[in-house]
C-alpha cells in the first residue's frame, strides 16, 4: 500500500470519527432539556389555575364541592378535566431556534397567557402559553421567558395553548337545565300573547300531568322532557358587546319559563324574548339578568302549549 493510500484511509477514518462525535454531541444537546418541564405529575394537587392576559384575569379555583370561576360562576367540568389532562401530559419538544427566539418571546409577552398553577403544598408553577399565528404550534415559556419551547402531547394533534386562550364566558358551565321526569315538580311557560294558552306540567301524586289535558300522550311528554336532563346554552353574552341582542331587553318578552325541581338548586326562572329576524338564536335572561342565547331549533321545541300533549 502506497503512502498516499495509507494517508487517505487515515483521513477517511478521522472524518468518520469526527462525524460520529459531532452526531453524538448534537444528540446530547437536543436531549439535554427536561421534557416534563411544564408538566404537573399529580393533578389532584391542583388547587387553582390563574390565567392572565392584557390586564384581565380568569381564576379557576377548586372548592369543596365544585370548581368556581372568578368566585362567581360554575366552571364547565369538561374543560377542567381537559386542562388537567393537558397539564399532566404536556411535553417539551425542542427549544425555539435562536433566529426565532426574539419574535416568539415578543408574541408571548404581547398576546400570550401567563399561567399560574397553584398546588396544595403552597407551591405554584408559572409559565407563558401561546403559539404561532396559524394555531398549529404551541409554545410554552418559563416565567422570565429565558427559555421557550415548542410543546405537544404525543398522539394529540390539537393546539395545546388553545384551552388557555378561552374567554371567561367560554369557561362557564353551560348547563341550563339538569332535571328529568323523576325530579321535576312544576314546569310552567306563561306566554304574553293572550291568544296563546300557557303550559303547566306538574307532579300529580304519582306521575306528571299536564293542565287541561285529560287524555295525556305519555310518550310525547317523556320525549319533551328528555332534553331537560342535560340542556346547555349556546353562549353567554356580555351586555354592550352585541347591540342587536341588547336592544331586545327593551322589547316585551314572549314568555316566562319557570322550572321547579326536587333539588331547589336546580330551580330556574327565565325570560324569553322574541327572535330577531334572520338570527338563529333566542335571547333569554335569568334571575341574575344574565344574557343567554339558545338556538332556534331547541328553543322552539320547548315553546309548546298543552294541546301538544293530547293523545290523538
Amino acid at each position: 500500500m502506497t503512502r498516499i493510500k495509507k494517508l487517505s484511509f487515515v483521513l477517511i477514518g478521522l472524518l468518520i470519527v469526527s462525524f460520529m462525535l459531532s452526531w453524538v454531541g448534537n444528540k446530547d444537546r437536543v436531549s439535554s432539556f427536561d421534557k416534563s418541564l411544564f408538566a404537573i405529575a399529580d393533578t389532584t394537587q391542583i388547587r387553582g389555575i390563574i390565567i392572565e392576559s392584557n390586564g384581565q384575569t380568569i381564576s379557576i379555583k377548586r372548592g369543596e364541592e365544585q370548581w368556581s370561576l372568578n368566585d362567581t360562576y360554575r366552571v364547565d367540568p369538561q374543560l377542567v378535566y381537559l386542562s388537567q389532562r393537558i397539564l399532566n401530559a404536556v411535553q417539551t419538544q425542542r427549544p425555539v431556534s435562536p433566529s426565532n427566539f426574539v419574535a416568539i418571546k415578543s408574541d408571548l409577552q404581547e398576546s400570550g397567557r401567563l399561567i399560574n398553577v397553584e398546588l396544595s403544598d403552597g407551591q405554584s408553577k408559572k409559565f407563558y402559553a401561546g403559539g404561532n399565528a396559524a394555531k398549529t404550534t404551541a409554545y410554552f415559556g418559563n416565567e422570565d421567558l429565558t427559555e421557550i419551547f415548542s410543546v405537544a402531547i404525543p398522539g394529540y394533534k390539537s393546539y395545546l395553548s388553545g384551552i388557555f386562550e378561552l374567554s371567561l364566558n367560554q369557561w362557564r358551565d353551560r348547563v341550563l337545565f339538569a332535571s328529568d321526569w323523576r325530579t321535576i315538580q312544576d314546569l310552567n311557560i306563561n306566554y304574553t300573547d293572550p291568544t296563546q294558552p300557557d303550559l303547566t306540567i306538574f307532579f300529580d301524586n304519582k306521575f306528571l300531568a299536564v293542565k287541561e289535558v285529560d287524555l295525556l300522550d305519555t310518550a310525547t311528554l317523556m320525549n319533551y322532557l328528555q332534553p331537560m336532563g342535560f340542556f346547555q346554552v349556546n353562549d353567554y353574552l356580555d351586555k354592550g358587546n352585541f347591540t342587536r341582542y341588547d336592544s331586545l331587553l327593551a322589547v316585551e318578552p314572549i314568555a316566562e319559563l319557570t322550572l321547579k325541581d326536587i333539588d331547589s338548586s336546580k330551580n330556574s326562572t327565565l325570560i324569553i324574548y322574541p327572535k330577531i329576524p334572520g338570527e338563529r338564536f333566542y335571547l333569554l335572561t335569568d334571575e341574575s339578568d344574565e344574557m343567554i342565547v339558545v338556538d332556534q331549533q331547541r328553543m322552539e321545541k320547548l315553546l309548546v302549549t298543552s294541546s301538544f300533549f293530547e293523545e290523538n
